[in-house]
């Protein structure tokens, strides 16, 4: 669905039902350079059990308005624009890679209606290789196939997705090459500059959920320890087989993982 946030179009899905302000919401956040496509098989799983859904795309991502914002705090302002604009209420949010540092500053900012939030495949911060920014400014080509060949671990090296036939690497080169120009260098550039995150998550008091990549290699496992460290007793899960992208890689285990947790703490 389309909507109007500070003046520009924004766009999200509704995992294929209509989005209803009484339900209890999922908020899916996206990482760097991807956007709604990548919450497919979870977004639906919610939807079809009584809860609204929305998988934002963030500014200058496919279907939303850029530009593409320069900060992991103004992408927290956006989504509580997003949020009031929808009125949305008992909020479980579930965030990926970049999307964890905005679900960081969001959850410690704007608790009112937040019931939990689920962390997968981050740290407190992401420093990001000065190699793979420079690619991003200058050579978009080279940096996605960095991203994709870093980010996925051997099921997405082996082309064993949930979609028989399907590569998940050519999948997201194709909706890496539909954001804005210049967007994966500002999201890169987003996350190497984000330095919070531990005054962030020292401030989050609703049930925490983390989910942690055992061949991980953006996000590796001593720094989504570290999250876990600063969080207050966060549920935990090692997902020892997959790598950074952790909901397409083990769809099945991590969708039970999300279902166990938000059924429990924000039932609908």
């Amino acid at each position: 669905m389309y909507f109007q946030v500070n003046n520009k179009k924004a766009f999200a899905t509704t995992g294929g039902k209509t989005f209803d302000n009484k339900k209890p919401t999922v908020i899916f956040l996206h990482g760097s350079g991807l956007d709604h496509t990548f919450w497919g098989l979870h977004s639906r799983f919610f939807a079809f059990r009584n809860y609204s859904v929305l998988c934002p795309d963030n500014p200058g991502h496919t279907n939303s308005e850029g530009p593409p914002l320069k900060s992991i705090e103004s992408i927290a302002d956006w989504l509580n624009e997003v949020v009031c604009t929808i009125d949305a209420k008992n909020i479980s949010l579930v965030a990926h890679s970049q999307g964890c540092l905005v679900a960081l500053e969001f959850a410690s900012k704007f608790k009112e209606r937040l019931r939990t939030v689920s962390f997968i495949a981050s740290g407190l911060t992401t420093p990001v290789n000065k190699v793979l920014i420079d690619a991003a400014e200058n050579n978009t080509e080279a940096a996605i196939a960095m991203m994709l060949s870093w980010g996925f671990g051997p099921a997405g090296h082996m082309h064993q997705g949930p979609i028989p036939g399907n590569s998940m690497i050519a999948g997201g080169k194709k909706v890496m090459r539909g954001n804005v120009p210049n967007e994966l260098a500002t999201d890169l550039k987003a996350c190497d500059a984000y330095q919070n995150g531990k005054l962030a998550a020292s401030a989050i008091d609703c049930p925490q959920q983390v989910i942690l990549a055992g061949k991980d290699r953006m996000a590796p496992r001593k720094a989504g320890m570290e999250l876990v460290d600063n969080l207050n007793k966060p549920d935990l899960t090692i997902i020892s087989n997959s790598g950074h992208m952790v909901p397409l890689e083990a769809p099945n285990r991590c969708r039970k993982l999300l279902r166990d947790f938000i059924f429990y703490n924000n039932p609908a």
